[in-house]
C-alpha cells in the first residue's frame, strides 16, 4: 500500500497543496528583544579580573612603544547621571562600539589570548545594550545638546592613530565597566 501512496504524496507536494513556505511568516518571527541590561549591575570578580589582566598586559606593551597622544576623547565634563535615564544607554552603546572596534583591531599577538575573554564579555554587553537603544530609539527621544556634541567627538576619535585609541580605551575600560555600565543597569537608581 505504501508504494501506491508515494506518487500521490509527491504529486500533492509538487502542486503546492501541501507545501509549506520556508520563509518565516510574521507570526513566526522572533519578537523584539526586550532590554535586559539590568543583569549587568555588577560584573563577577572573575570577569573583572580578566579585564585587569588584559589592561596590565597592554600596559606592559605600551611601555615598549613610543606614542604621542594628546586627545582625550573619552573625557567628559559631565556625569552620566546628569542625563535622562532614557538616553544613558545611547552613551554606553557608543562607548562599547568604539571600544570593541579598537580592541578587535589590536595587532599585538601577545595580547590575543588575554583579550579573548574581555572581547567576548564586551560583545555580549554590547548586544544587550543594542536591544535597549533600539527600543528607545523607536520612541524618538531627543538627545541633549551636550550628548550630541560628545557623540560627535567620539565619532571623530576614530581618526586618531590606533595606538592612541588603544591607550585611551584601556585607560577608560574600568570606568566604562564599573561606572557607566552600572549606572545604565541601575536605571532610575543610579
Amino acid at each position: 500500500m505504501v508504494p501506491q501512496t508515494l506518487p500521490l504524496l509527491l504529486s500533492a507536494l509538487m502542486s503546492g497543496a501541501i507545501s509549506k513556505s520556508l520563509a518565516p511568516t510574521p507570526s513566526s518571527l522572533l519578537p523584539e528583544r526586550s532590554c535586559q541590561i539590568s543583569q549587568f549591575k555588577s560584573l563577577s570578580p572573575r570577569e573583572l579580573e580578566t579585564f585587569k589582566v588584559a589592561k596590565d598586559a597592554y600596559e606592559k606593551t605600551m611601555l615598549q612603544t613610543e606614542r604621542k597622544c594628546s586627545s582625550r576623547f573619552f573625557h567628559r565634563n559631565w556625569d552620566l547621571r546628569q542625563l535622562p535615564v532614557s538616553v544613558r544607554p545611547v552613551v554606553l552603546q557608543a562607548e562599547l562600539k568604539l571600544t570593541l572596534e579598537v580592541l578587535k583591531a589590536v595587532t599585538k599577538p601577545e595580547l590575543d589570548s588575554v583579550l579573548a575573554q574581555p572581547l567576548q564579555t564586551l560583545s555580549h554587553i554590547h548586544q544587550e545594550i543594542q536591544s535597549c537603544v533600539t527600543s528607545q530609539t523607536s520612541k524618538e527621544h531627543r538627545l541633549p545638546g551636550r550628548l550630541k556634541n560628545w557623540l560627535n567627538k567620539l565619532s571623530e576619535a576614530r581618526k586618531e592613530p590606533q595606538n592612541c585609541l588603544e591607550a585611551s580605551i584601556m585607560l577608560n575600560l574600568f570606568r566604562l565597566l564599573t561606572q557607566d555600565l552600572r549606572c545604565v543597569a541601575y536605571g532610575d537608581l543610579c
